[in-house]
């Protein structure tokens, strides 16, 4: 990457981390591009120069809200462990993410009808693969003897909607640590996967 090509990025993270919040303080349909350029103290120009489109700054952050999931999923599977390790690994980063990225993950859920069609269909490609990923570990927590539930891809469903719904009630300076919090999110989800004693943390 060259200086141009860096200087661009750093301006178009900065841009994207101000409509981030300002979506999630005054919502999409609240919050201009204008807007956008006050709250950096930068000119218009600055703003138009890497997002010349609102729209366009919401699928950015959708995208990335999503992709960073699967990228710990990912991540997670690949550095091995049975099922019972790789799920308390999994849920614990993946509340961990949920929390530090508190106003992404709300902008995603929030404003996804703001979305367009063509670019909706991206996004429910990349939901089912999370989905997938997901079902497929915990069918082998099912196979191994570790989980017992009916039906893995509808246990994906509530895992996932379990952890990710953390951003309506979480709040800074809170009773819980965001990693107590992880801990405790992957003992629910043990339990709900019916784990038996033999999948305890190691």
């Amino acid at each position: 990457m060259n200086v141009r090509d860096e200087l661009r990025s750093l301006k178009k993270e900065r841009v994207l981390e101000a409509a981030q919040q300002l979506f999630y303080e005054r919502g999409y349909r609240g919050t201009t591009l204008d807007a956008i350029a006050e709250s950096l103290n930068v000119s218009k120009p600055f703003v138009y120069a890497v997002y010349d489109r609102k729209v366009d700054l919401l699928v950015d952050i959708s995208l990335r809200t999503l992709n960073r999931v699967i990228d710990t999923l990912t991540e997670v599977r690949g550095a091995g462990g049975t099922p019972s390790v790789q799920m308390r690994r999994f849920i614990e980063r993946f509340t961990l993410d949920v929390i530090k990225n508190q106003a992404g993950s709300a902008v995603f859920f929030r404003e996804e009808a703001s979305i367009p069609p063509e670019v909706t269909r991206d996004i429910n490609e990349l939901k089912g693969r999370f989905d997938a990923q997901l079902a497929a570990l915990i069918q082998e927590g099912v196979t191994a003897g570790e989980f017992h539930v009916r039906d893995p891809r509808t246990a994906s469903l509530a895992v996932g909607g379990m952890v990710s719904w953390i951003y309506i009630w979480y709040r800074d300076g809170g009773r819980l640590s965001p990693s107590d919090i992880g801990a405790h999110m992957a003992d629910y989800v043990m339990n709900l996967l019916g784990a038996t004693a033999t999948a305890a943390p190691t």
